[in-house]
C-alpha cells in the first residue's frame, strides 16, 4: 500500500526510518546502538538503490521509509559480507552520489539521506523541497526498467557498468580498492546492451587484457598467454575442457589478472576467467526474449524467479534459451538448448546454500580455423570460404551432451567468521570431428589436411573446495584471513580415435564434397588429472585502514596420467601411467590509499600451471609463472566511475605449442615473457551517460627457445627462438563503448557505440607473416515502455557496422582465425 506525505526539505526528504528486527511500524523503540554496532552478513548483488535498500531491510529486519523519486535512476556496486547498518548502508550508497548520517531520535534511529548544494547535514538547511515520500514503493515487484523516467529495471539486470567487488572470483571480502588484484569485470547490463550471446562476446571489447585464441576450446588469452584445456571457472569451481557456453545465467564474467594460483590452483600466469552465475530472486521476475540475427539465426531465452515459500526462505530461479543459427562460413550450422534451474535455501541469517543445474544439448557443423597464409600475409580468399571437408562434416556434425550439477554452502557460525563448500560435477559426452592442416603449396594453393574423429566418449569432471573467512583484530590491525582447501579430478576413459588422412583442397578452386574415409588410422586415448591444493592468505589493515598489506601462499600436489602405447585399447590401459609434481605458489601485495578514492597498489606473484601434453596425452614438463605488478585504481565523479591502471611483467616457463612437422607433438618454448600496460575505465558520467573504454599495450614474445636453428628453414619448422614474438599478439589494442539514456519527452530511448582498434600482429613463431590491423564499428538503439504493466523493450545492435574483413588470430602459416562480417542482431523483452 502506498501513502503519500507532504513534500519535505532533501534533508528529510530522503529520511530513511530504522526500526530494530521484529519491531512494527509503530512500536518506535529501536537504539542508536543496535543500528551502529550489529552486525550481519549480506549479499545483496549490483543493481538498483531501491531494490539494494529493499533487500538490505529483508535482511536486517529493519523498516526503511524513504523518497523513491531519488532512487529511481541510481544503481549500486551491491553489498557483499559482514556489516553493520551503519557499514551496510555507506557501501551500498558507495558512488550513488547519496550520503548519509546516523541521527539518533528518542525513540528510532532515523538514517539521513540528502543532496544539498552543501554538505550532508541533520536538518533541512540549504536543502531543496522534493516529491512527496513514498512509502512502499518498492513493496511487491518491480515497476520500472532503470533509464530515466522509467525507474529500475527488474531482475538485478540493471546493474551499471562498474563493480565494487568481486567476492566470488576473490574469495574474501574486500572492495576491489582495496586489494591490490587487477580484476576486470564484465557486468550484466554490459552483456544486454551489447547483446553478448557468447562469453567470448562479452569478454573482448569489455576487458583489457583479453584477446581470442585458436582453441577449439572457450579458451582466451589473458596477458598473452592461454593453456589449450581452459582457464575457465564457475563460481570459483574450474570448468574443464568446455566449449560453446552461454551468457544465458550469468549475472556478471570476472577476470582475475595475473597468476591466480592462491584462489583456484594450477592455472594461467595471464590469468582466469570466473563465470557468476544469477541468483534467485525474493521478488517474483519474469523474463522471455526473442533474438532474431543476420545468417538466419534466432534465439529465444527466458528467465523466471521468486520465493517458493511465504517467508521466502526457499527461492528459484530458471533460466533457459534455445539458439538456433546459420554462419558467414559455408555450410556451417549450429543449435543449441541450454537451461540452467537453481534452488536457494536461506532458513536462518546464517546459512545459505545455493544448488545449480545446468544442461546443454548441441549439434553443430564444426569449422576449425583453417586458413592458410600466402607470403606475408593470409590468403586473399573469401572469409566465408570453408576449407575443412563438408561431405564428412555435415554428415557426421559434432555433438555434446552437458550436465552440471552444483553448489555452495556458506555458514556464518560466528559475527565475522564463516565456513564456504563449494561442489561441482559435470559430465560431457562427446561426439566430435576436426580437420587440420598437414601442408600447404604456396604455388599451386593446394591444401593437404587429415582429420580427428572421436565417434564418442565421456569426460568426467569433479571440483570442490573450502573456505574458512574470517576476521579480528591485534592491536591497530585488522586482519582478514583466508584458509581453504581445494581439489580437482578429471577422467576420460579408453576411447577410440580416428586419424584419416583426407583428400587435397585447393583453396582457390576448392571441392568440398570429396567422399572420405573417417575410419582410418585408429588411435586409443586415455587420460585424467588430479590436484590438490591447500592455501592460506591474510589481509592486514593498519594506518587507519589506509594501508593494506596482502601475504598468502599455496602448496599444490598434481597428478597426470596419460597412455603412451596408442595402438590399442589393451595397449592403452598397460601403458597408462601418472606423473606427479608438487610446488609452492607465493603471493604478496600491497594498497596504499592516500585518499578515500585513489589505491597505489602492487604485487608479487607466482603460480603453478597446468600439466602439459602432446595432442595424444604424452606427458611434458608442467608450466610455471612469475609475476610482478604495479598501478593505480581510482573511484571518480562521486564513485560513478572506476579507474584502473596497471603495469605487469609476467614470465611463463614450458609454453606450448604445436610442432608443424607433426600435429600429434607439442614442443615447449624455454621462457616467454608478457610486458605491458592496461588501462579499464567504467561507470557512469552522469545520470544519462555511461562507458566502458580499455586499453592495452602488449608485447609478448619468447626470451629463451631453440638453442640451435636454420634461418632458412624457420619457416618450415616454426621454431620458437628467443626476441620472436608469440603469434597473434597484438602489441596495442583497445575499445571504448559510450552509451546514452535519454530522459524527459524521450525517455525510455537508449543510444550505444562502440569502437575496437587492433595494431597488427605476427602470424607465426617464425613470425613470417603479418595479420593486418582492423577498425570495428558498433552501434546499439533501444526503446523501452510500459504496455499494460509490462515492460517491453526493443533493441537493435549492429556489429562492424563497416564490414571489415579483419583476421583476429592465428597460430601458424595455416591456422588463422577470420573476423565476422557485419551482423544485425534485434531483440523483444517483454518483463513483468
Amino acid at each position: 500500500m502506498k501513502k503519500k506525505h507532504e513534500p519535505l526539505g532533501a534533508a528529510a526528504a530522503f529520511g530513511l526510518l530504522v526500526l530494530g528486527p521484529g519491531v512494527g511500524a509503530l512500536a518506535l523503540d529501536a537504539s542508536p546502538a543496535w543500528a551502529a554496532l550489529e552486525t550481519k552478513n549480506y549479499e545483496i548483488p549490483p543493481g538498483p538503490v531501491a531494490t539494494a535498500l529493499r533487500r538490505f531491510a529483508e535482511k536486517s529486519g529493519a523498516i526503511l521509509v524513504y523518497d523513491s523519486e531519488l532512487t529511481r535512476d541510481k544503481t549500486t556496486a551491491g553489498l557483499d559480507g559482514a556489516a553493520t547498518i551503519n557499514e551496510g548502508l555507506a557501501r551500498l550508497l558507495s558512488g550513488t552520489g547519496l550520503s548519509y548520517t546516523l541521527a539518533p531520535g528518542e525513540k528510532a534511529v532515523s538514517i539521513v539521506l540528502a543532496q544539498n548544494d552543501t554538505e550532508t547535514r541533520n536538518d533541512a538547511s540549504g536543502a531543496t523541497p522534493l516529491p512527496a515520500i513514498d512509502i512502499g514503493a518498492e513493496e511487491g515487484r518491480p515497476r520500472a526498467t532503470g533509464r530515466p523516467g522509467l525507474g529500475q529495471g527488474p531482475g538485478d539486470r540493471r546493474t551499471g557498468y562498474r563493480a565494487e567487488s568481486a567476492p566470488t572470483t576473490l574469495k574474501f571480502d574486500a572492495p576491489l580498492m582495496k586489494t591490490p588484484i587487477s580484476v576486470g569485470v564484465v557486468t550484466r547490463q554490459a552483456m544486454d546492451d551489447q547483446q553478448a550471446i557468447s562469453v567470448g562476446d562479452a569478454l573482448f571489447t569489455n576487458v583489457s587484457g583479453v584477446t581470442p585464441s585458436t582453441a577449439q576450446l572457450d579458451v582466451f588469452k589473458v596477458r598473452g598467454f592461454f593453456n589449450v584445456l581452459g582457464n575457465m571457472y564457475k563460481n570459483g569451481l574450474m570448468e574443464y575442457r568446455v566449449r560453446n557456453l552461454d551468457t544465458t545465467n550469468l549475472q556478471s564474467i570476472e577476470v582475475l589478472k595475473g597468476p591466480a594460483a592462491m584462489e583456484f590452483g594450477r592455472g594461467e600466469p595471464g590469468g582466469v576467467i570466473d563465470l557468476v552465475v544469477k541468483r534467485p530472486l525474493t521478488t517474483p521476475y519474469y523474463s522471455i526474449q526473442e533474438q532474431v540475427t543476420s545468417y538466419s539465426g534466432t534465439r529465444t531465452t527466458i528467465d523466471a524467479t521468486g520465493p517458493l515459500t511465504e517467508d521466502k526462505s526457499l527461492l528459484y530461479r530458471v533460466n533457459g534459451t534455445f539458439f538456433r543459427t546459420d554462419s558467414y562460413r559455408n555450410f556451417v550450422t549450429d543449435r543449441n538448448f541450454f537451461v540452467a534451474p537453481t534452488i536457494s535455501y536461506h532458513p536462518v541469517e546464517q546459512f545459505r546454500i545455493n544448488v545449480d543445474f545446468e544442461y546443454q544439448n548441441r549439434t553443430w557443423v564444426d569449422d576449425y580455423f583453417i586458413l592458410p597464409a600466402v607470403g606475408g600475409a593470409p590468403a586473399t580468399i573469401p572469409v566465408g570460404r570453408y576449407l575443412s571437408s563438408a561431405s564428412l562434416m555435415t554428415s557426421m556434425p559434432d555433438h555434446v551432451e552437458r550436465t552440471r550439477i552444483a553448489y555452495d554452502m556458506s555458514y556464518e557460525f560466528l559475527p565475522g567468521w564463516s565456513l564456504t563448500n563449494r561442489l561441482s560435477y559435470s559430465s560431457m559426452a562427446t561426439r566430435n570431428v576436426n580437420i587440420a592442416p598437414l601442408g600447404f603449396d604456396q604455388a599451386t594453393g593446394v591444401l593437404s589436411r587429415y582429420a580427428f574423429v572421436v565417434p564418442g566418449t565421456t569426460d568426467r569432471t569433479f571440483a570442490t573446495n573450502l573456505d574458512l573467512k574470517g576476521k579480528f583484530q591485534t592491536g591497530p590491525v585488522s586482519h582478514s584471513i583466508l584458509l581453504g582447501l581445494d581439489a580437482l579430478k578429471n577422467y576420460m576413459p579408453i576411447n577410440l580415435q580416428y586419424q584419416p588422412i583426407l583428400s587435397t583442397i585447393n583453396i582457390y578452386a576448392p571441392n568440398s564434397w570429396q567422399i572420405e574415409n573417417p575410419y582410418s588410422n585408429p588411435v586409443y586415448s586415455k587420460s585424467g588429472q588430479k590436484w590438490t591444493g591447500i592455501y592460506g592468505q591474510d589481509m592486514l589493515s593498519f594506518f587507519d585502514d589506509t594501508v593494506h598489506l596482502l601475504l598468502g601462499g599455496r602448496f599444490d600436489w598434481a597428478e597426470t596420467s596419460n597412455n603412451k602405447n596408442l595402438k590399442s585399447a589393451v595397449g592403452a590401459e598397460a601403458s597408462y601411467v601418472s606423473t606427479y609434481n608438487t610446488a609452492f605458489s607465493p603471493r604478496v601485495g600491497i594498497v596504499y590509499q592516500p585518499q578515500p578514492w585513489l589505491s597505489l597498489y602492487g604485487n608479487f606473484t607466482q603460480s603453478f600451471g597446468v600439466a602439459n601434453s602432446t595432442r595424444v596425452g604424452v606427458p611434458l614438463a608442467p608450466q610455471k609463472g612469475e609475476m610482478y605488478e604495479g598501478g593505480l585504481k581510482a573511484e571518480l565523479l562521486d564513485k560513478r566511475l572506476t579507474l584502473t591502471m596497471s603495469y605487469f611483467d609476467i614470465f611463463k616457463t614450458n609454453v606450448p605449442y604445436t610442432d608443424p612437422t607433426n600435429a600429434n607433438n607439442t614442443l615447449l618454448i624455454g621462457k616467454a615473457r608478457s610486458q605491458g600496460f592496461e588501462f579499464d575505465l567504467k561507470g557512469r558520467i552522469d545520470d544519462n551517460w555511461s562507458v566502458i573504454a580499455n586499453y592495452t599495450h602488449d608485447d609478448v614474445r619468447t626470451v629463451e627457445g631453440a638453442s640451435s636453428y636454420n634461418p632458412l628453414t624457420l619457416i618450415t619448422t616454426q621454431l620458437a627462438i628467443a626476441g620472436a614474438k608469440l603469434p597473434g599478439s597484438p602489441r596495442n589494442y583497445g575499445n571504448l563503448w559510450v552509451k546514452y539514456d535519454a530522459d524527459g519527452e524521450l525517455s525510455g530511448w537508449s543510444l550505444g557505440g562502440g569502437l575496437t582498434v587492433v595494431e597488427s600482429a605476427l602470424g607465426d613463431n617464425a613470425n613470417s607473416f603479418v595479420l593486418p590491423g582492423y577498425t570495428l564499428v558498433n552501434g546499439m538503439i533501444a526503446y523501452s515502455t510500459k504496455i499494460a504493466g509490462y515492460t517491453v523493450t526493443g533493441q537493435l545492435n549492429v556489429k562492424n557496422i563497416g564490414d571489415a574483413t579483419y583476421y583476429q588470430t592465428a597460430a601458424d602459416r595455416y591456422t588463422i582465425l577470420t573476423g565476422v562480417p557485419r551482423t544485425f542482431l534485434g531483440s523483444l523483452r517483454l518483463e513483468f
